[in-house]
């Protein structure tokens, strides 16, 4: 396996060594098992104060539950149930982004050049999210410790707004996460690198991408 740090320090290097390579099984699972890591210590306090927040922001929800004899039940959520909910929820969300930003890659990069399989790109599209999981997950990690909540904690475009992050132009900015920002500029470079697009073109590719994504995220969530 190359190494993935590459794509932290010379992205570009990581799309040459990568060239016509479809190796991306294994560090799918290495960046998913580092991303456990750095989400498990949290997820319980996580529950938690969401559990709180429901009680404050929805009480109509929360009577409800109360009425259908769930409330208790769900206040009483062990450890266990909530790790496992946590595992498996990362994991499809892990594995399903991988094949929707790869197939929009594809698609994006088919109006300016035939190469690239799917199985390349989705090599490289895996390498980059070693930068939006597990980093962005340590940052995040880093933050709750210090503020000594999981509330509002965000490393999105909402860290540079006065918005609450409960409120809709809030919930619209947290789509726009920096550290997804950060992986689609390497990746760009990492596809220049292995398929010569050419800097510029590449960049703007996968940011372009990028944008698209948060815009369609970010929009769903004002739906809800």
């Amino acid at each position: 396996m190359v190494n993935p740090l590459l794509v932290i320090t010379d992205p570009f290097a990581l799309g040459k060594k990568l060239k016509g390579k479809s190796s991306w099984a294994i560090p799918a699972l290495v960046i998913l098992a580092a991303t456990l890591v750095f989400s498990l210590p949290y997820a319980p306090k996580q529950f938690k104060e969401s559990i709180q927040m429901l009680q404050n922001t929805k009480p109509e929800v929360v009577e409800k539950l109360k009425e259908a004899g769930k409330w208790d039940s769900i206040l009483n959520t062990p450890k266990r149930a909530i790790y496992l909910r946590t595992t498996l929820g990362l994991s499809f969300s892990y594995f399903l982004s991988l094949l929707i930003g790869t197939l929009l890659i594809i698609l994006a990069l088919r109006f300016f050049t035939p190469e690239g399989s799917f199985a390349q790109v989705l090599t490289l599209y895996t390498y980059s999210t070693l930068i939006s999981y597990p980093l962005a997950t340590l940052v995040r990690d880093l933050i709750i410790y210090l503020k000594g909540t999981t509330i509002g904690v965000t490393t999105s475009l909402l860290l540079f707004f006065p918005f609450s992050p409960f409120s809709k132009a809030g919930r619209f900015l947290q789509a726009f996460d920096l550290f997804s920002l950060w992986a689609a500029i390497a990746l760009g470079l990492a596809l220049d690198g292995a398929l010569n697009l050419g800097r510029k073109r590449a960049i703007e590719i996968s940011v372009g991408v990028w944008l698209f994504k948060a815009l369609v995220v970010g929009g769903l969530s004002l739906l809800f």
